[in-house]
């Protein structure tokens, strides 16, 4: 695991400039590169072939060059197929079949790649560069690119190293930020840095200083199996089973991160059987966290209960965070705002959990593939009720006729999705019929388009753009469901979560590994009917709890998903409540004419009379506030 830094001129003391702000990602090496017209550098955390595994790797004769952020699964197997070929390897890093499989396939290289990474290739021969990032967008991949000048790398920190990138706010990003608590897009929230999607690749040309992007891999909407229900419990059992199994080459100690939620709980029991059929009495590790004070769900008795279930060398962490002190710190890890609390814990988990393991395997993934949200229940019974007349009519006038407070009174232990479908069900009702899109945003959105144009000022406003969201995610008329998960796993978990797992997990030099990503069980699970999912609108996972329903016990199979509280209103009314009034009162946004002073002054009104909503928007504020003096203005922030 690593982080990867470069640009077509030759520039060695940028380029290790540029490395150096993210030594986190791996600070047991490092490694540059220079050649006409291109310098390249990399931050290596040495997982496979500790001494050997030297970057950049190359070939045999010495012209096509790797830097790489990653792992490579299916090494093995590969690195067999392009020796029979004639290739010959210099080390046992996985890494190094990256190269070769270039030779061999140039391009379609890609295709044969099992694993997380974002590389950079360069042909020496042709003067190109390929950029890629895997296929699920585990590992992030930015660049800048502007009068013929690339810039790349793992972290946006890096790119802000050259003077040339100016720090202006991409207003588009800002109005999704806003809406969703994280940023969606392709674009940053620094106009003129950009994502590279997932299972994308861009070709450079260092003589013609011309670049094109390539898609390489997606989820196929249209394909789907007629196979039966049991057909999939197997398949889905024997493929996880096997991208665990990959998942565990390390020459590192190796842990899991236990929640004990079925996803997580899957993990360590596909762990468990492979160290029986192994007989390895190699310990199983596996890391819980949870809070003093404030907790809604205590999570950690499922996951004691697990940990005991399978015996595994068990730690769990009941954590009293500074949440003062720690935000800054984050803040700066994430390069842009991300209103998501659970960075907390994942941090202070990954903290922790360094003390013993290197490499951590994680559930992520689970909810969006096999429909574990509670959001798709009820989209899609509004998406089907919208084709009923009577629901058209007497839906909205039910919704509007009954007031807030019993809504809040009804869900006062429900989750923050909960809350916001019920206080905007009128609004979901109305935009299903002819803008899913919209539909989306107002359920699981933090400001809609009314409260962000209140919120932020004309300058900075922008309306989303629904229609292009619905031609790329809702235009098809069959499977809504598989729509609204295709959307889910492209943003809310590319862009969202897994940029959380990235971030948190690499801030303590970690690697984190995702056994559900793997593309052959994303390829399957969007094969299948919806209904073997989603259950009517009662049971989520049901094929996936099918699957483990005699390897787990019944109460962690049969137990409905759980939103992972973290305590921010606790930490609003306490330690951060000084800070909340300082920063809403003297905020820069409010001089920079950004915000509306009196709109978040009405957020902080408002939250003294619920909670529970508007925690989460005060979080989407202060999380904003701060990256703007740490990122755009500059200063050194402290709370």
């Amino acid at each position: 695991m690593c982080g990867i830094v470069g640009f077509n001129w030759e520039d060695k003391s940028l380029a290790r400039r540029m490395s150096e702000v993210i030594k986190h990602r791996g600070p047991d090496d490092s490694a540059f590169f220079t050649d006409k017209g291109l310098s390249l550098g990399m931050r290596r955390l040495s997982i496979i072939d500790l001494t050997k595994g030297i970057y950049p790797l190359t070939n045999e004769s010495r012209d096509v060059f790797l830097v790489f952020n990653g792992e490579i699964y299916n090494f093995y197997k590969l690195r067999r197929l392009l020796e029979e070929k004639g290739h010959r390897f210099r080390t046992g890093c996985d890494g190094e079949v990256i190269v070769h499989a270039y030779e061999e396939y140039k391009e379609n290289f890609l295709k044969f790649l099992n694993g997380m990474f974002a590389l950079c290739l360069y042909d020496s021969r042709t003067k190109e560069l390929i950029l890629a990032r895997d296929r699920a967008g585990i590992k992030p991949l930015y660049y800048y690119f502007s009068r013929g000048n690339l810039v790349f790398a793992s972290e946006i920190k890096s790119i802000l190293e050259v003077n040339s990138v100016k720090r202006e706010i991409n207003i588009t990003a800002l109005n999704h930020y806003f809406a969703l608590r994280y940023n969606p897009c392709y674009e940053t929230l620094f106009r003129g840095i950009k994502k590279l999607a997932p299972g994308h690749f861009i070709k450079f040309s260092l003589r013609e200083k011309r670049l094109i992007i390539s898609k390489y891999w997606d989820i196929n909407l249209e394909k789907q199996s007629n196979k039966s229900l049991g057909f999939f419990e197997k398949k889905l059992f024997s493929l996880l089973k096997d991208s665990v199994r990959k998942r565990l080459i390390s020459d590192v100690p190796l842990g899991v991160y236990l929640s004990g939620g079925l996803d997580s709980s899957s993990v360590v029991l596909m762990m468990s059987l492979i160290r029986r059929e192994e007989k390895s009495d190699a310990p199983i590790r596996t890391y819980s966290v949870g809070f003093a004070h404030g907790e809604k769900v205590n999570e950690t008795i499922y996951a004691k209960q697990i940990s005991e279930f399978f015996n595994t060398e068990h730690k769990e962490f009941i954590i009293e965070p500074d949440v003062v002190k720690l935000l800054p710190r984050i803040v700066w890890h994430c390069d842009e705002p991300m209103a998501d609390p659970a960075l907390i814990p994942v941090y202070l988990l990954s903290e922790a959990a360094k003390k013993t393991s290197t490499v951590i395997l994680t559930g992520d993934g689970g909810d969006e593939m096999l429909g574990g949200y509670d959001q798709y229940k009820f989209l899609k019974a509004t998406y089907l009720a919208n084709k009923i007349p009577f629901f058209n009519i007497v839906g909205p006038l039910i919704n509007k006729r009954i007031p807030l407070k019993v809504w809040d009174r009804f869900h006062k232990h429900s989750s923050d999705l909960g809350r916001a479908a019920y206080r905007r069900g009128n609004m979901v009702i109305k935009a299903m019929k002819d803008n899913k899109a919209k539909a989306y945003y107002d359920l699981i959105g933090m400001f809609d388009d009314e409260q962000r144009e209140a919120l932020v000022k004309s300058k900075y406003f922008e309306r989303i753009d629904y229609d292009v969201i619905n031609k790329e995610f809702f235009s098809k008329r069959k499977d809504y469901m598989k729509q609204l998960q295709y959307f889910d796993f492209k943003k809310l978990l590319g862009e969202g979560f897994l940029m959380k797992t990235d971030r948190m997990t690499m801030a303590m030099s970690i690697e984190a590994r995702v056994p559900l990503l793997d593309h052959r069980l994303v390829e399957l699970v969007f094969r299948m009917p919806s209904s073997y999912k989603l259950r009517g609108f009662l049971t989520t996972k049901y094929v996936f709890r099918r699957a483990l329903r005699k390897h787990l016990p019944r109460n962690i199979v049969e137990r409905k998903k759980q939103t992972f509280h973290v305590p921010i209103e606790n930490w609003l009314n306490n330690e951060l409540k000084g800070v909340v009034d300082d920063l809403l009162n003297t905020t820069r946004l409010f001089k920079e004419k950004i915000l509306n002073p009196y709109y978040v002054r009405k957020i902080r009104e408002n939250y003294d009379k619920g909670k529970l909503f508007y925690a989460r928007q005060l979080w989407t504020l202060i999380n904003f506030e701060l990256w703007h003096r740490m990122f755009i203005q500059r200063e050194k922030v402290s709370l």
